[in-house]
């Protein structure tokens, strides 16, 4: 089954954001996750556990473990275990950790720190066992407007990494998940946010990912 590290050293780049994005979708197309919160903020984590208290999601799909604490010799062990037992493997990472995975996806803001960030953790995914595919996210970004040096910092990521044709952008419906303990999905349906733009971008990554993947597989044989 698929492994997806979300990998990102600089924190507020919208790691669980997208992690839940691309659970609900594969969720809602009838796919089973598992997701190894391996950040020690414990946002995924919170976020399973509320929902649960709240009496939200007990037939959902999405299973969420804490792997905060778990050394990164026995990571391995563990993202095994997740893969005999769920369609999909979710890695939320605070991009150091050596994890073993078919594919990462880095989270970046357009800002100088990030992109200094997003090198960093880049650089470390080359290195991992004869190098890990990837491709940078440019998150948090406005729909409309956005300043020159926005502008720039993202060129200059285009131009030195493999980027993400689409943006995550600030959207009510992606904030609705957190807020709410929510998926795509359930924002949509208690009618919480305008979601379609959302699920479109969230669909859009999945489908990017999960074909490179099953790509790489292919010419592995």
């Amino acid at each position: 089954m698929p492994v997806i590290t979300i990998a990102q050293s600089k924190g507020g780049a919208g790691k669980t954001t997208l992690a839940l994005a691309l659970a609900s979708e594969f969720e809602a197309l009838g796919g089973s996750v598992f997701m190894l919160d391996a950040d020690r903020q414990n946002s995924l984590l919170n976020w399973h556990r509320d929902r649960r208290e709240e009496g939200r999601g007990g037939d959902s799909l999405i299973t969420v473990e804490d792997a905060s604490q778990i050394r990164d010799a026995e990571i391995g062990a563990a993202i095994k275990r997740a893969r005999e037992s769920a369609q999909l493997v979710i890695v939320d990472s605070e991009g150091t950790s050596n994890f073993k995975t078919a594919y990462a996806v880095i989270p970046t803001r357009s800002s100088r720190l990030d992109l200094e960030r997003t090198v960093e953790t880049s650089e470390m995914l080359q290195k991992m066992g004869g190098g890990v595919p990837y491709r940078v996210l440019i998150t948090q970004t406005g729909q409309v407007a956005r300043s020159r040096a926005e502008w720039e910092i993202d060129a200059q990521i285009s131009s030195a990494l493999p980027i993400f044709k689409e943006q995550m952008h600030t959207l009510d419906a992606f904030r609705a998940m957190s807020n709410f303990r929510m998926t795509l999905a359930e924002v949509e349906q208690a009618g919480l946010a305008k979601t379609e733009k959302a699920r479109r971008i969230a669909q859009s990554i999945l489908a990017d990912v999960l074909g490179e993947i099953q790509n790489k597989e292919a010419s592995n044989g």
